[in-house]
């Protein structure tokens, strides 16, 4: 028997939305715990963005409170507007027509929403400005469940003040999230946890801790060590500024994206040697030693080598437009497909190589054991800079190599001997060191039993 046909006209319509549980699951399955916390701080540091043009945030703190029933974090960092938080902060996605903080870390719209499902099933937002107050109050259980309304997707303020004067020194924000997930709870307990939140914390904003922006973690202060190359006057590092287009980037007027690298060398460590790369002032890659940013074959360049523990290379990309810079929405990698990104990783490239060939000849003369260490000698007597001091474009200075000693070829012989004897040896030989011990008793020996006898 034939179907009834669609009556002409009538529109016909496939329920394609997603679920909330779906989208809540999608949207926190693959962001670390660590990462989601920092996405609020970021929010606090755009905040303090938005007060301190010039970029001192002396003053002004972030405090993180953390423990096996609640997650809080508190500033003092002017707040969020009302509007702001009525249009954009609470939307799941950034809208194209919202105007953000220029040079914001916050980008994508996702990060705080984000983190408030990642942590428990209660949130509650209280904000004060200079001329507004409001609270949210959100139980993701209830929320969760209204499935009727048309605006089931909506959250609704607590409390709402508009039209106030409030003196700047008492605004901010305060976030708490309790009824945490029993994952979370657990993680909480962990003290090497606290100990890898601190160290991220610690990394990622590095620069914001620099301007003197206070962050603490259940009291304790966040330290950091600064962006510094090793300089003296034979060692100096090579540094890059450059303005890239949005036309030319992305094919649309827009702010440009300004860059800043830097390459030299510093403290050898096998660990931290790489490049570091930073988006409007916040860490995404740190130490790379991969090809991402300049190491293997892909790039025609030696894979990274403990030779190489002493390099240091540093991106800085900073825009009005965040979106045009290549970071990844959890902040934790580099686009490498960004147009901008393919554009500086060239320059990475050229700047690494006469590093790694300084550092390279540092290797073979350290293995040589020659008479003279020029190359030593720089990193020896060098002192740290931080990068920020170098400002004037300079190409990578290192002494060279000693010359090759002419003559024949030599090597070197090592063994060890009783050091009674080698003492007694010494005396006898009235010399004053091994090394002298070596070289007189090698020629005694060549002298009655290497030469040829009749």
């Amino acid at each position: 028997m034939p179907s009834n046909p669609t009556p002409r006209g009538e529109e016909v319509l496939i329920n394609a939305s997603p679920t909330k549980e779906f989208f809540i699951h999608m949207l926190t399955r693959d962001i670390p715990l660590t990462r989601a916390i920092l996405d609020l701080v970021d929010n606090s540091v755009d905040g303090a963005r938005r007060l301190r043009l010039a970029g001192n945030y002396d003053g002004l703190w972030v405090r993180i409170e953390m423990s096996a029933e609640q997650f809080r974090i508190v500033d003092n960092c002017g707040g969020i507007p009302v509007d702001i938080a009525k249009d954009y902060a609470f939307r799941f996605g950034r809208p194209k027509e919202a105007k953000g903080t220029p040079g914001s870390m916050g980008q994508f719209g996702v990060g705080m929403k984000r983190t408030f499902f990642r942590l428990g099933r209660h949130f509650v937002v209280r904000s004060t400005t200079t001329n507004s107050r409001f609270t949210v109050d959100v139980d993701v259980d209830e929320w969760l469940a209204d499935t009727d309304s048309r605006e089931n997707w909506h959250f609704k303020f607590k409390e709402l003040e508009v039209g106030l004067r409030v003196k700047e020194g008492d605004t901010g924000t305060v976030i708490e999230v309790d009824r945490l997930l029993a994952n979370v709870k657990d993680t909480f307990a962990l003290e090497n946890f606290k100990g890898r939140l601190a160290e991220e914390l610690s990394y990622a904003h590095a620069l914001t801790l620099n301007s003197k922006l206070a962050i603490t973690l259940n009291v304790l202060q966040i330290r950091h060590n600064p962006q510094q190359l090793l300089v003296s006057k034979h060692l100096k590092p090579a540094f890059l500024g450059k303005s890239f287009s949005s036309q030319v980037l992305v094919g649309h007027r827009g702010p440009p994206v300004r860059v800043k690298l830097y390459a030299g060398v510093a403290e050898r460590s096998l660990h931290d040697g790489g490049w570091y790369i930073f988006c409007n002032g916040r860490l995404i890659l740190r130490a790379d030693q991969t090809a991402t940013t300049v190491w293997g074959e892909r790039h025609q360049m030696r894979a990274y080598h403990p030779d190489f523990a002493f390099f240091r290379g540093y991106a800085y990309f900073e825009s009005d437009d965040g979106g045009l810079l290549p970071w990844t929405t959890t902040k934790t990698g580099v686009d490498a497909d960004s147009p901008i990104y393919k554009a500086v990783q060239r320059e990475m490239i050229e700047m690494t190589k006469p590093v790694l060939t300084f550092l390279g000849n540092l290797a073979k003369e350290r293995a040589a054991d020659g008479k003279q260490h020029p190359l030593e000698e720089a990193i020896s007597t060098a002192h740290p800079m931080q990068v920020q001091a170098v400002t004037r474009p300079s190409l990578f200075t290192a002494p060279l190599p000693a010359p090759v000693p002419t003559g024949p070829r030599m090597q070197r012989i090592q063994y060890d001997k009783p050091a009674a004897e080698v003492e007694k040896a010494k005396q006898l030989l009235n010399v004053r060191s091994f090394t002298a011990v070596g070289e007189r008793t090698f020629d005694y020996f060549m002298k009655y039993e290497g030469e040829e006898k009749e």
